[in-house]
């Protein structure tokens, strides 16, 4: 007895089964859809009342009496207006070339579906049911059969009078269905379903209608023939009866038997050695199926008929999983792999089947290779590409060559072309037989950046460095200035000058200007006021011009007159020291940018050097109004009729009088400045400007004597010096001397300058000239002894000098002959004796 009240734990007992259905549910076995097409539309506005199918269309009647015949896709292509009711029921013939429909309006209507072929009959009763002969369209006679509520079952056959109605059956209540197989009519009325044979015209058989079965005007009854009989069915169930698996035997002759036909038996078995869901391989139980015709041998499944299953239903990532998984032979992995790829393959999921390759694949070189030739035969080598094995295994060289070729043919895999050149060895592939494909492509519309750098790339691993340059200043890289310092290609520059400053203007000019031997300079200038991409190629010619002139300013001197310009343009505070260092341009034309550039102070400059130093002082005055510079430029031009000019035509204007008075100290007397002023001038300031005037005046006048003072003391030593130098005596060595070289021991030299404290110098001369010793009076050139020459053009012989020195009693002299040091020094005889 139920109770009225819920348990405790209904809820959670609820939620439990729920959770169990959940995890129970099963997967469908049909998934479904709306009819498209029409269908929506004419169904908006009338009702579906019956259906026909065929091999190659659909009829669907409605309530309103039309038959539409529509394809598989829901689009109608004809339409009957057959009846004024309800369609009850559709037939096709059995080649789908008419259509048959009854209604309740009482009518049968029969329309060929290729022709404009139509017939109707009335019986003035609803008929619900109307079935074609199958050979309908075949047979002359265009027999049917259809019945209703009046409860006869008409057969109608043609003859060449027309149309014979015959009643089949009678009496058993209204006809809800018909239908007609080879020479076979089931009909089925209240009673129950009755079969007609029309090759014997008699009725074969009865099958009553189920007691307790719902009225037919509440369910239809609906009839559908079967051929022949269903294969054997092979059912494992649990020792609970619960089925696990069912599977239909293709025995041969099936057709023809019954289930007392068939016989199974099994072969005796322990069973001790199945474990783990599997029978140990020979243990299966065998089990016989036996048919008249045909002997089944039947046995539990194992791994590798498992994985056979699984591949067999295009199931193979599981196939795949279970083989990895130890299930089966180690050598279905390569089966199972290939078969694997095949699928992805046909089903034109290339990536997937690239990625999958390493797996499967493995170390297999041979594998590899063929799969590799493969891809490049479906043209879909580029998703294999990156998973290709550059070591263990290795391939051919071939292989990686027509990879990388397979990558240069379309832009889309230049940019994977690139990583993969930088990433796979060069030892891999010839990089020349690569090249070779790639080089044809540099001028058509397939190039891109990417495939020139992988280009450069395979220049720089072939050692061809200047190609690979060129490629680079193409493609603007960064690291191109490395790369020449890298590979000293500073004569391939020569023809990149545009490209490496658009690049880094800094560094080009650098390298430009460090290397101007191999580049010159009208080599580059011509490449910049040439160049054809966009860029400002004249500031970039500025900064190389500027750059030369620093290092040597002589070089790329006949570019002078265009760098005047270029100062103008982009550098007017480096114009002025420009115009002061160079000689070679032309003044006329400097002049005239200046003054296009309203560059004053550069106007002023050049007219002094074209010797117009009146204009340029007025440019000073009257344009710049600067009297600080006009004061610096006419002294610098050492002109007194120039101060004149400055002085006249500053007393134009009574504040340049009192600028002038405060700059021309030093360099003019500010008294004669005050005496030209006219009486009642009113210079602004003067009062103050005259102080200075007069304090600077002062510091300069006591500069100017401190000055002379010092250098008067300066005049005093350097005379005193130049005198005790004067008197040093000379020492002339012997050619006697000389010739002995470093063998002669010298140290009678510093002997004598030890004895006498004479200072000496040692000068080797080979030629002795006409000079005669002042005590002896033998030529120098007779003896062959050392000479001593005084600045007062006395010469001695070193030996008589000595002599001389001792005989005459000159050993000392006083204190204001001594030299500093405090030693004698040696005297001229001649002039000691004359001044005793």
């Amino acid at each position: 007895m139920a109770s009225d009240h819920p348990s405790e734990n209904g809820a959670d007992e609820r939620e439990e089964d729920g959770d169990e259905e959940e995890e129970e549910e099963e997967e469908p076995r049909l998934k479904y859809q709306r009819f498209g097409g029409n269908v929506p539309s004419l169904l908006s506005t009338d009702a579906a009342s019956s259906i026909a199918i065929a091999e190659r269309m659909v009829a669907l009647g409605t309530h309103d009496g039309t038959v539409h015949i529509l394809d598989f896709q829901g689009n109608q292509v004809k339409e009957f207006a057959a009846h004024t009711a309800t369609v009850n029921d559709l037939c096709f013939d059995v080649e789908g070339e008419y259509i048959g429909s009854c209604s309740d309006d009482g009518s049968v209507v029969i329309n060929g579906l290729f022709s404009e072929e139509r017939l109707r009959f009335e019986y003035h009763r609803p008929m619900k049911t109307i079935t074609l002969d199958p050979d309908y369209s075949r047979k002359s006679s265009r027999r049917f059969v259809a019945g209703g509520l009046a409860g006869q079952l008409f057969l109608n056959t043609k003859n060449w009078l027309g149309y014979n109605k015959q009643v089949l059956h009678d009496g058993e209540g209204s006809i809800h269905a018909a239908k007609w197989r080879t020479s076979l009519i089931a009909w089925a009325n209240d009673a129950g379903v009755k079969v007609y044979d029309m090759a014997n015209n008699q009725c074969i058989t009865f099958i009553e209608r189920a007691r307790g079965s719902p009225r037919p005007e509440l369910l239809l009854p609906h009839l559908v023939w079967q051929g022949t009989a269903q294969r054997p069915e092979v059912r494992i169930v649990t020792w609970k009866n619960e089925e696990l698996a069912t599977d239909a035997l293709p025995v041969h002759g099936y057709e023809h038997y019954k289930a007392k036909d068939y016989v199974l038996v099994h072969a005796p078995f322990t069973g001790s050695s199945y474990a783990g869901g599997q029978w140990a391989a020979g243990d299966e139980p065998l089990y016989y199926i036996v048919s008249p015709k045909d002997v089944v041998v039947a046995r539990p499944r194992d791994a590798e008929d498992h994985v056979s299953w699984l591949l067999q239903h295009g199931w193979h990532e599981k196939a795949l999983a279970a083989v990895e998984a130890g299930q089966g032979q180690t050598g279905l992995l390569d089966e199972v792999g290939s078969r694997y790829l095949d699928h992805l393959i046909v089903e034109r999921k290339y990536a997937e089947a690239a990625s999958l390759c390493p797996k499967l694949l493995r170390g297999s070189a041979s594998a590899w290779e063929r799969w590799v030739f493969h891809f490049a035969h479906l043209r879909q080598l580029p998703v294999l590409v990156p998973y290709m094995p550059t070591e263990n295994p290795r391939l051919r060289d071939t292989v990686y060559e027509v990879a990388l070729v397979a990558l240069a043919t379309h832009p889309s895999f230049h940019q994977l072309l690139l990583s993969t050149v930088k990433s796979w060895p060069a030892t891999l592939y010839s990089t020349s037989t690569v090249i070779s494909a790639i080089k044809p492509q540099l001028n058509t519309s397939s190039m891109t950046d990417s495939l020139k750098e992988a280009l450069a790339e395979l220049y720089i691993m072939g050692t061809q460095y200047e190609k690979a340059f060129s490629l680079y200043a193409d493609l603007m890289k960064p690291e191109i200035f490395d790369f020449v310092e890298k590979h000293s290609l500073h004569d391939a520059i020569q023809d990149k000058v545009v490209q490496l400053m658009m690049l880094d203007s800094k560094r080009a000019v650098s390298l430009l200007v460090q290397y101007r031997d191999m580049v010159s300079p009208s080599e580059v200038v011509g490449q910049l006021l040439h160049a054809r991409q966009k860029c400002d190629n004249r500031f970039f010619l500025h900064l190389y011009l500027h750059s030369l002139f620093d290092i040597d300013s002589k070089v790329g001197k006949e570019f002078h007159d265009l760098q005047v310009e270029l100062y103008a343009d982009y550098e007017p505070r480096m114009l002025l020291p420009f115009l002061h260092s160079s000689h070679h341009y032309k003044l006329e034309k400097a002049y005239e940018i200046c003054v296009k550039k309203d560059l004053l102070r550069e106007q002023a400059f050049i007219l002094a050097r074209m010797g117009n130093a009146k204009r340029a002082l007025a440019v000073y005055i009257n344009k710049l109004e600067d009297i600080a510079e006009a004061v610096d430029f006419v002294s610098t031009q050492h002109d007194d009729d120039l101060w004149e000019e400055l002085i006249k035509q500053c007393l134009q204007k009574p504040e340049m009088v009192g600028i002038l008075l405060e700059h021309t100290v030093g360099n003019l007397d500010p008294l004669y400045i005050v005496s030209m002023v006219p009486g009642g001038f009113e210079i602004p300031r003067l009062r103050d400007r005259l102080v200075k005037i007069i304090t600077d005046y002062r510091t300069e006048t006591s500069l100017r004597h401190g000055c002379n003072v010092i250098l008067k003391a300066d005049c005093v030593n350097l005379l005193i010096k130049y005198y005790k130098e004067a008197r040093h005596a000379i020492y002339l060595g012997s050619m006697e001397e000389e010739t002995r070289g470093k063998r002669v021991n010298v140290a009678s030299a510093p002997i004598i300058e030890r004895a006498t404290n004479t200072r000496v110098m040692v000068v080797k001369s080979r030629t002795r000239g006409n000079g005669r010793c002042c005590l002896c009076f033998d030529p120098f050139s007779i003896q062959n002894v050392n000479v001593v020459v005084f600045f007062c053009c006395h010469a001695y012989h070193v030996p008589c000098l000595q002599d001389g020195s001792d005989s005459v009693g000159i050993v000392s002299q006083s204190d204001d002959d001594n030299d500093d040091d405090g030693g004698s020094r040696m005297r001229c005889v001649l002039c000691t004796t004359a001044s005793g």
